[in-house]
């Protein structure tokens, strides 16, 4: 990366990083791009050369939030044996990482735009990398007989995304005051126990 890019990049990461902090502050709806452009000390150009429109900022974080799960987690899970481990050990990285690199307030902020009834929520794209990497693990557990198999891998995402969405929703909703990475340890516990056990009816 020449230096150019590099200045780019940091201009970038900088009208992202006071965006996300205005919508916090004063809600996505009130903010402008006059006033990014304002706080952020660049021009029009620069913002447009980077962002279509401001919901594009947010769709930058999470391609950005899904990177660092493809090129920093998954690595880290792959040496491990059992698809168990590797589940809660995911889940446990990704709620540290929300808790101590996104933080409550923008983890907030992004629930309040993604309940937005206008916009197409990215929550729901199927080929989400996190929804790949989810998938990959539970069928491979299914096949491995680690996990239950009268439910499919896509039934497991289903359940595991909604846990998430739930426990990361109460947590911003509180503004943190409690540890993120400690409690997803207690619920996913719950989560995959029942999905590793095969109920007789």
């Amino acid at each position: 990366m020449n230096l150019r890019q590099r200045k780019a990049m940091q201009t970038k990461q900088k009208i992202s990083k006071v965006a996300l902090k205005l919508f916090n502050e004063k809600g996505f709806n009130n903010v402008t791009v006059d006033e990014i452009i304002d706080k952020t000390s660049t021009s029009k150009g620069a913002f447009y050369n980077h962002f279509k429109s401001k919901h594009d900022i947010f769709l930058e974080k999470f391609k950005e939030i899904d990177d660092f799960y493809v090129e920093e987690l998954v690595p880290k899970i792959e040496p491990l044996e059992s698809h168990i481990h590797k589940l809660k050990t995911f889940l446990s990285m990704q709620m540290a990482y929300i808790e101590k690199d996104l933080g409550w307030d923008v983890t907030r902020t992004i629930y309040e735009h993604e309940l937005n009834p206008e916009r197409e929520s990215f929550f729901l794209i199927p080929d989400r990398p996190l929804y790949q990497i989810l998938y990959t693990l539970c069928e491979e557990g299914i096949r491995k007989k680690e996990f239950r198999d009268d439910l499919t891998p896509e039934q497991m995402i289903i359940i595991l995304v909604r846990v998430m969405r739930g426990i990361l929703y109460d947590w911003s909703i509180n503004k943190g005051n409690y540890s993120l990475e400690k409690e997803q340890e207690i619920l996913f516990a719950v989560v995959i126990q029942g999905l590793t056990q095969n109920r007789e009816r």
